[in-house]
C-alpha cells in the first residue's frame, strides 16, 4: 500500500496522483478531440478512498449531452471479476468447491465432454470451452444474447482443446459460472450478487445486465472508420444497448469509473471495505495461466500484469459501443478505471498512459528546483504550438516536463526539465536527436509563460495565441 509521505526525496503516492489527476483531463481531452473520440469517464482511487475523477466528451452525439461522471457505461468482462467474486464468497462459506465438477452443479453437463471441468478451471479460462459458440453474431446484434437453454447447448459440444492444456477465455464458460452460483444459491444471479456484493460494498451506480437505468446509459458507437466517407465524428453510428442474457455473468454489468475504482480497491489484500477476505482475494490475484500476449496473464477472475514496472490486477471489457479497462496495484494500493463510449475506444492506451505520467510525477525533484518555489515553477507551465506540434510543458510531482499531449512518454528515458533561472530551464532529454544540452528560454507576461523557444531553436507560442497563416512564406 502507499504511504503518507513517500521514500526520501520521491513525493507520496498520493502527491503523485494528485498532480496526474490534475494535468490529465486536457492530456487526454486533447487526444479525444483529435481522434474524433465520443467521450470518457477516469477514476483514481488510493487506498481505497476515491482520489478523484473526471470525464471528457459526449455521452450522446445527437443531440449533444456532455459526459459526466454519472453516466453509466456496459463494463462487459469486468462482470467476470464480480463472478469470481461471487464465487470465492460461497467457497468461503463452504457451500462449493473450486474442484466441484460441473456436471454435480449442471446436471444437463453430467457426462458430458465438459462435464468434468472444474469451477476453477473455468475461472481461469483453463477449460478448453469456445469462447461465444460457432455464432456469436449476438456481439454485432445480429441476433439476441444466448439464454440458459443455449448456453448449456453450446458447452455440451463446445469442447476445443483439452482442460489445462492452453488458456482459452471464454465467455460461455463465465456464464456457465453464473448458473452455478444459482444452482448453489437457489437465487437468481442478479439477486445473489446485488444482496451479497453491489449492496454491501455501496455500489449503487452498478448493476448486473440492462434494466431500469437504461436511459442513464452513454450511447455507444461505432467505429470510425464506419463513419461515413467523411470519418467525422458526429458521423459515428449509434449502437442500441440489449440485455446479455444468460452471459450476465460474462458481460453484462454497467457501472461507472467511480464505482469501478471503489469495487477493484476492495479487491486488494488489506482493503478497509472488503467482502473477501485476504486469502481470497490472493488465490483469485496468482497467476495460473498465460494469456499467449507477452507479460499478461490470468489469474481467478482476473487479468494480472506489470503496467509500468509494477504488478497490477484487473480487467478489461469490450461490449458493442463500449471499451472499458481497470487495473489495481498492490503495492502503492492505486485503482484506475478508464471507460470509453467507442467500438475503437483507447480505454487501455489512456490508461496505460496516466500510469506512464504518474511514474514521472514519482522520479526524484532535480536538486536544481530545492529552492524554486511551487508558484515559480507553475509559471512555466501551459500549452504550446509552432507549426510542427503541440506541446506541454506540464508540472507532475513537483517537477516540470516536455511532453506531447495525448501521447503516453516514455518513463524510462523522460526527464525532469532542469532550473535555470527565472526564464530559463535546461533540457535533461538524454535524445541526442532532440534537445540533449540546450535550454529552454520562456517569455514571461502576466497569465504566465506566452512563448518558449527550444530546444532545438523553435518558438513555441502560448497555443491560445497562435495564428498560423493559411499559406506560410519564406522573409524576402
Amino acid at each position: 500500500m502507499s504511504t503518507a509521505h513517500g521514500i526520501q526525496g520521491r513525493p507520496s503516492t498520493k502527491t503523485i496522483w494528485e498532480s496526474v489527476l490534475a494535468y490529465a483531463p486536457g492530456f487526454l481531452e486533447f487526444d479525444r478531440v483529435m481522434a474524433r473520440q465520443p467521450g470518457y469517464q477516469a477514476a483514481v482511487s488510493v487506498d481505497g478512498e476515491v482520489l478523484g475523477a473526471f470525464c471528457g466528451g459526449h455521452a450522446h452525439l445527437s443531440p449533444p449531452e456532455p459526459m459526466t461522471d454519472s453516466h453509466l457505461f456496459r463494463v462487459a468482462s469486468h462482470s467476470k471479476t464480480f463472478t469470481a467474486t461471487a464465487v470465492m464468497l460461497l467457497r468461503r462459506e463452504g457451500k462449493l468447491s473450486l474442484e466441484d465438477p460441473l456436471g454435480t452443479w449442471l446436471t444437463a453437463l453430467a457426462g458430458s465432454d465438459v462435464g468434468e471441468v472444474t469451477v476453477a478451471e473455468l475461472l481461469s479460462h483453463s477449460s478448453g470451452i469456445i469462447r461465444d459458440g460457432e455464432n456469436a453474431d449476438f456481439w454485432t446484434l445480429g441476433r439476441r444474447f444466448p439464454d440458459e437453454s443455449e448456453v448449456l447447448e453450446i458447452a455440451g459440444r463446445g469442447k476445443v482443446l483439452e482442460r489445462n492444456e492452453h488458456f482459452k477465455y471464454s465467455n460461455i464458460g463465465y456464464g456457465l459460472l453464473g448458473l452455478v452460483i444459482e444452482a448453489v444459491t437457489g437465487e437468481s444471479y442478479a439477486d445473489f450478487v446485488r444482496a451479497r456484493i453491489l449492496g454491501p460494498l455501496g455500489l449503487g451506480n452498478t448493476g448486473p445486465d440492462l434494466d431500469a437505468r437504461a436511459p442513464e446509459l452513454a450511447a455507444g458507437y461505432g467505429p470510425l472508420a464506419l463513419a461515413g466517407g467523411s470519418h467525422a465524428l458526429e458521423d459515428r453510428i449509434e449502437i442500441e444497448h440489449v440485455p446479455t442474457g444468460s452471459l450476465a455473468a460474462a458481460t453484462g454489468f454497467y457501472s461507472t469509473a467511480v464505482d469501478m475504482a471503489a469495487y477493484f480497491a476492495s479487491l486488494l489484500p488489506g482493503a478497509p471495505t472488503s467482502v473477501l477476505d485476504d486469502d481470497s482475494k490472493r488465490r483469485m490475484q496468482r497467476k495460473v495461466e498465460d494469456s499467449g500476449t507477452p507479460g499478461r496473464g490470468y489469474g481467478l477472475g482476473l487479468i494480472v500484469q506489470e503496467v509500468a514496472g509494477r504488478f497490477t490486477l484487473g480487467h478489461s471489457g469490450g461490449y458493442p459501443g463500449h471499451i472499458t479497462r481497470t487495473w489495481a496495484v498492490p503495492e502503492t494500493g492505486v485503482v484506475l478505471s478508464m471507460l470509453t463510449n467507442a467500438v475503437d475506444g483507447p480505454a487501455t492506451a489512456w490508461g496505460e498512459a496516466l500510469f506512464a505520467l504518474a511514474a514521472l510525477a514519482e522520479a526524484p525533484v532535480p536538486d536544481s528546483w530545492a529552492s524554486v518555489e511551487p508558484a515559480a515553477l507553475r509559471r512555466f507551465t501551459g500549452r504550446f504550438a509552432s507549426l510542427w506540434e503541440v506541446v506541454d510543458i506540464a508540472e507532475l510531482g513537483g517537477k516540470l516536463y516536455w511532453l506531447t499531449p495525448g501521447q503516453a512518454p516514455k518513463p524510462g528515458t523522460a526527464r525532469p526539465l532542469e532550473y535555470v533561472d527565472g526564464t530559463t530551464l535546461g533540457s535533461a532529454d538524454p535524445n541526442g536527436f532532440a534537445g540533449y544540452g540546450e535550454k529552454l528560454r520562456f517569455d514571461l507576461d502576466a497569465h504566465g509563460a506566452a512563448s518558449v523557444r527550444g530546444p532545438g531553436g523553435i518558438l513555441f507560442t502560448r497555443l491560445a495565441d497562435v495564428r498560423i497563416p493559411r499559406v506560410l512564406q519564406a522573409p524576402v
